[in-house]
């Protein structure tokens, strides 16, 4: 039976478009003026140590935080230090965020079936939480019991971190479902035990593709029944574990 819902943000609860349209550049914009404040001080250091250049000036860490933000690389230093600009602007009403209209209700619906809601996704702990604080919905924070980012438990492509939230949550993989927009994220969380579900959003990201059951809004997916008859139906793999 399942008891736990994890859930990636971009693509799946919310617009990816509107994070990379919206809060990329707003960060881009600021790296280098960030990297100078005092409370930027131990990203300076991680990112002297990630990239092994111990002498780096903070103009060279600026111009290398530029380009990965434009490729989108998920490196934790970038992911912390994005966080921290993102508060500034959620703060001063500069930035909102976006949750797709069909979220709130389903979220509340598997709260109060019993379930215990979780975000993993590659953006750090307060950047998520800033997230579901800001939504066009209104705060959303505290119908979450917890959120995981890639510094812990690790990469979101890696199966080994989906056991270490299953330990974290001390739950069996099979009572854990996953939804997500990306397939070699299901394919990490289905290697570790867990069920997955594919969210595929009209409009927005890549079209879904891969060996995953697929949803197009959450409020479609019912955990009340039996998940492994309903995810049958749709042709799910069953759990290796």
């Amino acid at each position: 039976m399942i008891r736990h819902v994890v859930l990636d943000i971009e693509g799946t609860t919310s617009s990816l478009s509107h994070v990379r349209e919206r809060l990329f550049p707003y960060s881009r914009q600021r790296v280098h003026t960030w990297l100078r404040r005092p409370e930027s001080a131990r990203i300076v250091a991680e990112l002297r140590d990630f990239l092994s250049q111990p002498r780096a000036d903070v103009r060279r860490l600026g111009h290398q935080l530029v380009r990965w933000i434009d490729d989108d690389v998920k490196v934790p230093p970038l992911k912390t230090l994005q966080g921290l600009i993102w508060q500034e602007g959620f703060a001063s009403g500069e930035l909102t965020s976006h949750v797709y209209d069909d979220v709130p209700a389903a979220l509340r619906s598997w709260r109060e079936q019993g379930l215990t809601l979780h975000v993993y996704s590659s953006g750090s702990q307060l950047a998520q939480r800033l997230w579901f604080r800001h939504t066009q919905h209104g705060d959303l924070r505290g119908l979450f019991s917890g959120n995981f980012d890639t510094v812990v438990p690790g990469a979101k492509t890696d199966p080994e971190s989906y056991f270490t939230i299953a330990s974290v949550l001390e739950a069996e993989p099979g009572s854990i479902v996953f939804l997500s927009d990306s397939v070699p994220e299901l394919d990490a969380a289905r290697a570790a035990g867990w069920w997955t579900v594919g969210v595929r959003r009209d409009g927005d990201g890549e079209p879904f593709d891969g060996g995953h059951p697929w949803i197009a809004a959450l409020g479609e997916l019912d955990l009340t029944t039996d998940l492994q008859h309903a995810l049958d139906q749709r042709g799910a793999p069953v759990p290796s574990s």
